[in-house]
């Protein structure tokens, strides 16, 4: 799999679209996006995103989880560590040093946000990290193995943005 490369121009649009998509998903689907015990975001079928669209997904994913944790309701410790995880693992999947195959598009995203984000959530429901741990961890595993599969789906059906540049 070929990263896509953009211009400027390009990688603006791409950031912008995508962080939109993220937000507003994670907004739309809010009951089942924000709620412990439920936590299942949508959105985050796009985390394996950046192996194929790099680092304007990478940003995407930290401006999209920012936009949709404001509506979360879970104040600034969610807005900014949520948002941080994701751009982690966006840079991670980006990288393909870190990331030389689809598989750590899946793994890294589902060990980050599974692990991560309830290390913070424990303090916000006042909840045990352990009950709270294993569902994050299925539902962004679960997510990211779609997110995989629409990913080969993308790429499959726009070949023209993954082709090697003429010179």
């Amino acid at each position: 799999m070929e990263q896509a490369r953009f211009n400027r121009n390009q990688s603006i649009a791409v950031m912008a679209i995508m962080s939109a998509l993220y937000a507003a998903v994670t907004i739309v689907l809010g009951p089942f996006s924000y709620l412990a015990g439920i936590n299942f975001r949508v959105a985050d079928v796009l985390l394996p995103f950046p192996f194929i669209l790099g680092w304007p997904m990478a940003i995407a994913l930290f401006i999209g989880g920012f936009v949709a944790n404001i509506f979360g309701g879970l104040g600034p410790i969610d807005i900014v560590f949520g948002s941080l995880l994701n751009l982690l693992a966006g840079i991670l999947v980006m990288n393909r040093k870190t990331c030389p195959h689809w598989f750590f598009a899946w793994l890294y995203p589902t060990l980050i946000i599974g692990f991560g984000v309830p290390a913070y959530l424990q303090f916000l429901f006042f909840t045990p990290y352990i009950l709270i741990m294993p569902e994050i961890l299925l539902s962004t595993g679960l997510l990211s193995a779609i997110g995989v599969i629409v990913m080969f789906a993308v790429e499959k059906a726009l070949p023209q943005i993954f082709k090697k540049p003429t010179k």
